[in-house]
């Protein structure tokens, strides 16, 4: 019954005195379709998009999209007053330094990815022997060096798809992904093979400036009262496959 909460909220609100009139959204340019999506799809907008839709419509916001090429200016960006929330960003303690995260929208897991016929990294000991594709500026490329991944080991690349290029291609033996990222990417290029969990159980959230207080509160509220809706909304967008993940992320 949780999924069809946010359609019961289609009826648009007064605004809410202390939000912007508009929420511009900073969102990574490659993010996935089924996280976010920057068609217009009104049927399937993607888990992220579909929760703040949710949000505008109960605090009568327009919802407006700023798409990001590079991630690691979605921070600055942010700062700059080019928008005034980042969805999908992995909450770090060197990001809290920065910006103010909200609660968990979903949990995260880095793990390292090799595709077919290289053998799986089975232990984070073998990513250090490897060339492992990264993104600047991301949580990928943090827990790439976490897991000791020297300089000279680590190839940068722009973003998602070329990373994944890059590893189709041999440029690279590894990458280190999210979770979902790799169960969603694993669609599209069934060679891909997860290997072992990359650092610590971690959560993906919302950022906002720390200065916007009132915005950040109306986010956990309404995430906080979503909480049955985005569980059955991971459902409807995730397959069981990426959901069996998650599981057993959360279990280890």
């Amino acid at each position: 019954a949780g999924l069809f909460v946010l359609s019961a909220l289609a009826a648009a609100a007064e605004p809410t005195p202390g939000l912007p009139a508009r929420l511009r959204v900073l969102g990574a340019a490659d993010e996935m379709p089924e996280m976010f999506s920057f068609a217009a799809d009104a049927a399937r907008p993607g888990f992220e998009r579909e929760l703040l839709e949710g949000f505008c419509r109960i605090h009568g916001l327009k919802l407006e999209v700023v798409p990001v090429a590079d991630f690691a200016e979605i921070i600055p960006r942010l700062q700059r007053g080019e928008g005034d929330l980042i969805t999908g960003i992995v909450d770090t303690t060197a990001r809290r330094q920065k910006v103010a995260f909200t609660t968990e929208v979903f949990p995260v897991r880095h793990l390292a990815v090799t595709r077919r016929p290289r053998p799986a990294a089975s232990r984070v000991d073998d990513l250090r022997a490897l060339r492992v594709g990264v993104i600047p500026g991301t949580s990928w490329e943090q827990a790439a060096v976490d897991a000791g991944v020297p300089r000279s080991k680590r190839v940068a690349f722009r973003d998602a798809a070329a990373l994944l290029d890059g590893l189709r291609a041999g440029q690279v033996d590894a990458v280190v992904m999210a979770l979902l990222d790799f169960a969603l990417a694993q669609k599209q290029d069934g060679e891909l093979q997860a290997g072992a969990f990359v650092g610590p159980a971690t959560a993906a959230a919302m950022a906002v400036r720390p200065e916007d207080g009132r915005l950040l509160e109306a986010l956990n509220g309404y995430l906080q009262g979503m909480r049955q809706a985005r569980h059955a909304l991971l459902f409807k967008y995730l397959s069981e496959e990426a959901l069996s993940l998650i599981a057993l992320a959360r279990r280890e």
